[in-house]
């Protein structure tokens, strides 16, 4: 039994490997390239597996695309989600968000893959119905991180939460992609302080 377990556990452990090696060869294959430029075979021999090892793991190179998606955006939401449950002061609450490292490097690298989405989905109808809808979940998410936000602050938002959520990814999106294409030269943080900007966040240190 306890045998059993154990190559029970190591076959997961071996497929969730697999699965992370084909998404991080997806994402340099796909910003590399292009959506219409990264075949599955390519995808599979990059991550060093055969096309059947990509079929066993996602179902088309439209999934682990989308995937890539959710991954991503579900990253930085629960990074911020991770800040709320903080017990802290307003203030202190600003400056976490303002310190925070969710736009790192890694996720600037992010900015092409952001703008590959964004034209399959003007190419594809069938494609941009999948992503639209993952697009709205993660909005709705966003949402409601920034209700509770501004709840916590004891402040009123600025605009529809909705709408908020909306800028707030498309501002990631953008300076990520113009952060990529001039080869790094935006200086780090400075997401950050743009939506501290679109929220009128950027100065509530200084209200005590």
């Amino acid at each position: 039994m306890a045998k059993a377990i154990r190559q029970r556990l190591t076959r997961q452990e071996s497929r969730f490997e697999t699965r992370t090696r084909l998404l991080d060869s997806a994402a340099q294959l796909f910003a590399r390239g292009g959506y219409e430029g990264a075949s599955v075979d390519l995808l599979a021999e990059n991550a060093g597996y055969s096309k059947g090892a990509f079929y066993s793991n996602f179902e088309s190179k439209e999934a682990i695309f989308l995937e890539l998606l959710d991954i991503h955006k579900r990253r930085e939401i629960e990074a911020l989600a991770q800040l709320l449950v903080r017990d802290v002061s307003g203030s202190e609450l600003v400056s976490l968000i303002r310190n925070t490292q969710s736009e790192g490097a890694s996720d600037f690298d992010f900015g092409l893959l952001s703008a590959e989405f964004q034209l399959q989905a003007c190419r594809d109808k069938t494609f941009a119905k999948t992503y639209g809808k993952l697009h709205r979940t993660h909005i709705e998410t966003m949402a409601g991180l920034v209700t509770k936000l501004f709840a916590k602050l004891k402040r009123i938002p600025p605009s529809d939460p909705k709408n908020l959520a909306e800028i707030i990814m498309g501002l990631t999106t953008g300076l990520s992609l113009q952060r990529t294409s001039m080869q790094g030269s935006l200086r780090k943080g400075l997401v950050t302080e743009a939506i501290l900007l679109v929220l009128r966040l950027d100065l509530i240190e200084d209200d005590r």
